[in-house]
């Protein structure tokens, strides 16, 4: 054990020796560094952030002087450069803080070792880590040619339509690549559908309602072979796809009707006229606005139209203001001044964001805010380069908060008129306004005098001075006596108007009708949520760990460049706004003279995301086109919608993928054509089950029962591959809309302001009953009630309505005990199912066989099986028998018939075939 123990000290020795010979070799022993020199963001910043920062950061720039970094204080404020390197008794950041001026007033002083800190830094040399100016190409971080080569980031093509065997099961392109996975694993496709499973599928997938009997009836009727073509066009054509597919948009874009997070369910702040953003995109679907059109107007409406110098504003020119209330979407606190701070308005900006690459482009942009992106090919410069795209209308330092941003409805030039009309029309308001005072004024002191008699004469001076005495400056003599008298003294106008003299009556009558005609003069104007520029592009900086307090090198406006077909060079200094946008895609944006109206950034980003033949539009139409694919199949290709990125999801058929988004390119990006083509395929018309019978005689089905492939589910369980269409349960909006149209008081009006919501007390979130615009407002589409963040009406946040942080780019959906305890006791559901009776008493009259009949074709669009007319007969005789012999009894035979018809009417409404889609 000795032994080994000096071994180990002679070892050690050794070592030490070895490097004292290496120390003295690098300068030898005991010779100390030269310290290293103080550093401005180790030293100096953490004392400007704790004492200074609120006055000269970004939140605040007082005589123009921002002191986050050395180049700023270099920069200086209204009285010059605040710092001279090496010498700080030049330097007016130390006189000030040394002599304790700043910071001002009650603000606690610097300690006397920070001011020391200070001191020594400049001494030092003023040295920071940062350094100024716009970032070179050197330091440019790089995006190699591999990274490019990842899928989603290549520009698609066209792929050519593969051999299948069974030929006679395609219909359209789409089913050749689905068809052909599957015959790779020897599946095929299930059968078509029935006629009335298609129909109700192609309803609800394209307006969001059911079919009516009559519709139905019609439907069967036609007996042309391309019957369910026509009945896809008619529903293409009706108005309520806008309210269907905008629905789906709106999700994406981050829709609320209000201001802020929206955290207390009491309070409610309203943006005024955000709805018109809503109908907006309601319109632009029923008018198949070509998407990329759509998508142009969204980012840059404002910039497509002077606007400023209009005369009059066309609907066309609000239409395109208005669309820009896309980049209004984001929840924005700044409305409250304790909350409008540097850390808000960046994450304004930042949320504003994530919702337009997420929609657009479907990738995590968000990540590289900090950093640069952990998995994707996005460089932190690139996410500050599509920053730069929006500060000239969302600048942290040059905020607007929502109310300001809120724009009239109409031209500045006719706001000006309205205006001038309206202070013209005050202006004789006021003047006749003071002629009923002046006519008053006699009979008012006569009155007052009469009042003041009444006090007895020894209290009267008293009591007098008393009142006429301010309520904090009176003596105690002087309240008791103001206590007594000061009500009866009191003159009430009423007692003035019943003096005046039937004369003086009818003068006051006129004059009051006058006023009343002049204010019925008045012009008023509406305000929309839109966005514009407001004014000259102020810098942007890359924030170092994403901290805007920590800004670094100035960056310009650009694209992300693993969608560019190199590296985007650096400005160049002199740049000529004379070349056209579109040649600019591989270039840092164009520089804006300061007298521009508007930066045009945001519409050079609309161009370069949508020119032909580019990755970037190929991103997006790859994106755009899964969307459609998971509305209409429950996936999408990629199932991450939000997240084409490396960390997403893979498509499972890569080449239909493409093959659809250059089919949407190359159509002009029409949605309501492409959508017809994915209905009219095979893939979609297949049936959802594996195993299927008709739903029994007359209930329109065509055929022998359904049945997949016997090895189906055992080669695909999770149907990937596509071999049958997927059951979805409806959308929350879908069931609450649903609900009405079968109970027969659904509101088809279409547009216009939210409908009210409250909360109640007892935490249920239900439509107002009061301040409604009309009686029928409560059963108006889900899609108008007043959209909230975190309170959504209780019927529909039990259907996984969203909670909308940002935006919502793919719904979840469950299935809890809480929906079918909702769909058994909620006060709307029993209301409606009572509703539901009616109408099919209405129509049925008392026959039990024609009530169940009329109730299954109105809330599940076809006939009843024999089983299902059983359970209905004895269901409707057990609950009437059980009404009659209720305590005390009461109700008639045909009272209790007809509520034993609601029993069965919220029973089908509860069925799953209602809430779910084959």
């Amino acid at each position: 054990m000795r032994s080994k123990c000096l071994a180990w000290r002679r070892s050690r020795v050794g070592w030490l020796i070895v490097l004292l010979v290496l120390s003295e070799a690098q300068g030898g022993v005991g010779v100390a560094d030269e310290p290293q020199a103080p550093l401005f963001e180790h030293q100096v910043l953490p004392i400007l952030r704790a004492h200074c920062f609120k006055c000269h950061g970004l939140e605040g720039r007082k005589a123009g002087l921002d002191l986050r970094t050395v180049a700023l204080m270099l920069r200086g404020g209204e009285h010059g450069a605040v710092l001279v390197k090496g010498d700080s008794a030049k330097s007016l950041l130390f006189q000030k803080t040394s002599t304790r001026a700043m910071p001002p007033g009650d603000e606690k002083k610097l300690s006397d070792a920070q001011i020391q800190a200070i001191k020594g830094w400049i001494k030092a040399g003023a040295v920071t880590s940062a350094r100024d100016g716009p970032v070179t190409e050197a330091e440019a971080p790089r995006v190699a040619e591999q990274d490019r080569q990842f899928w989603a980031f290549c520009k698609p093509t066209r792929p050519g339509l593969l051999q299948v065997r069974h030929v006679e099961r395609m219909r359209t392109g789409v089913d050749t690549f689905v068809l052909t996975k599957l015959e790779a694993k020897g599946l095929n496709f299930l059968p078509d559908a029935e006629r009335l499973t298609l129909m109700r599928r192609a309803y609800f997938d394209l307006i969001g309602l059911p079919p009516s009997p009559e519709e139905v009836d019609a439907y069967l009727a036609d007996e042309a072979p391309n019957a369910y073509e026509r009945l896809i066009d008619r529903l293409l054509a009706s108005p309520h796809f806008g309210e269907r597919w905008g629905r789906h948009w709106l999700d994406v874009a981050g829709y609320a009707d209000t201001l802020g997070s929206d955290n207390d369910a009491g309070i409610i702040r309203m943006a005024e006229g955000k709805w018109q953003y809503r109908d907006y995109v309601v319109r632009s679907f029923n008018s198949d606005k070509s998407f990329d059109r759509f998508l142009t107007e969204q980012l840059a409406g404002d910039e497509l139209v002077d606007w400023r110098s209009a005369e009059k504003f066309t609907p066309e020119t609000l239409d395109l203001l208005v669309a820009t209330g896309f980049l209004r979407n984001a929840p924005d606190t700044t409305t409250e001044p304790e909350l409008n701070t540097a850390v808000t308005r960046y994450q304004v900006l930042n949320d504003t964001i994530q919702i337009v690459t997420s929609s657009l482009l479907g990738l995590t942009v968000q990540c590289a805010r900090c950093h640069s992106h952990k998995y994707d090919p996005i460089p932190q410069l690139d996410y500050y380069r599509l920053t730069a795209i929006f500060t000239p209308a969302l600048n942290p330092q040059d905020w607007q908060p929502p109310p300001e941003r809120a724009l009239p409805d109409v031209s500045p030039a006719e706001k000006g008129a309205i205006d001038q009309h309206n202070a013209e029309i005050e202006r004789q308001v006021a003047e006749l306004t003071r002629q009923p005072a002046e006519l008053r004024r006699p009979y008012e002191t006569k009155l007052a005098a009469a009042k003041l008699d009444a006090i007895p004469e020894p209290i009267r001076a008293d009591t007098k001075a008393a009142i006429e005495t301010p309520a904090d400056k009176r003596t105690e003599i002087q309240k008791y006596l103001a206590s007594k008298f000061e009500a009866s003294l009191k003159l009430k106008p009423e007692e003035v108007t019943a003096a005046l003299s039937e004369a003086d009556k009818a003068v006051a009558t006129k004059i009051e009708q006058q006023v009343a005609t002049l204010n019925s003069q008045k012009r008023s104007f509406g305000r929309i949520q839109a966005l514009a520029d407001v004014g000259p592009p102020l810098p942007t900086y890359l924030l170092r760990r994403g901290d805007y307090e920590m800004p670094g090198l100035v960056v310009d406006p650009g694209f992300l460049s693993v969608l560019c077909a190199t590296n985007p060079p650096l400005p160049s200094g002199e740049r000529d706004r004379g070349e056209g946008l579109e040649s600019n895609v591989d270039r840092p944006l164009l520089a804006t003279p300061p007298t521009a109206p508007t930066s045009r950034r945001r519409l050079e980003f609309a161009h370069w995301l949508t020119k032909p033949d580019t990755p970037a539009a190929g991103l997006v139409a790859r994106v755009m086109v899964n969307r459609i694919w998971h509305h209409l199949f429950g996936q999408g290709i990629v199932t991450t919608l939000d997240n084409f990125g490396k960390n997403g999801a893979r498509p499972t058929h890569p080449e239909l993928l493409d093959w659809l988004a250059v089919d949407l390119m190359e159509s002009g990006w029409r949605v309501k054509p492409f959508i017809k083509l994915i209905m009219t395929s095979t893939v979609y018309r297949q049936a959802s089950a594996s195993h299927l019978s008709p739903p029994g005689k007359g209930a329109g089905g065509e055929g022998s029962p359904v049945h997949a492939q016997p090895d189906s589910v055992t080669v695909d369980p999770d149907n990937t591959l596509l071999w049958r269409q997927r059951l979805r349960r409806l959308e929350s909006e879908v069931i609450r809309d649903s609900i009405l149209a079968t109970s027969g008081k659904l509101d088809q009006t279409i547009g216009g302001p939210p409908i009210p919501i409250e909360a109640r007390p007892d935490g249920m979130v239900v439509v107002a009953d009061k301040g409604l615009p009309s009686p029928t407002s409560p059963y108006r589409r889900s899609l108008y009630l007043l959209a909230r963040r975190n309170y959504q009406p209780t019927i529909l946040s039990v259907f996984d309505q969203p909670v909308l942080a940002t935006n919502c780019p793919l719904r979840t959906y469950s299935a809890v005990s809480l929906q079918s305890l909702t769909m058994l006791n909620d006060a709307f559901v029993l209301e409606q199912a009572g509703h539901f009776a009616h109408r099919v008493a209405a129509v049925a009259g008392p026959a039990t066989d024609q009530r169940i009949e009329l109730a299954f074709r109105i809330a599940l669009a076809r006939r009843s099986t024999a089983p299902e007319y059983q359970w209905g007969s004895d269901l409707l005789q057990r609950q009437t028998d059980r009404y009659l012999k209720q305590k005390p009894p009461g109700l008639s035979s045909e009272q209790a018939a007809d509520k034993a018809l609601a029993n069965l009417c919220q029973m089908l409404l509860n069925t799953n075939e209602f809430l779910y889609v084959e």
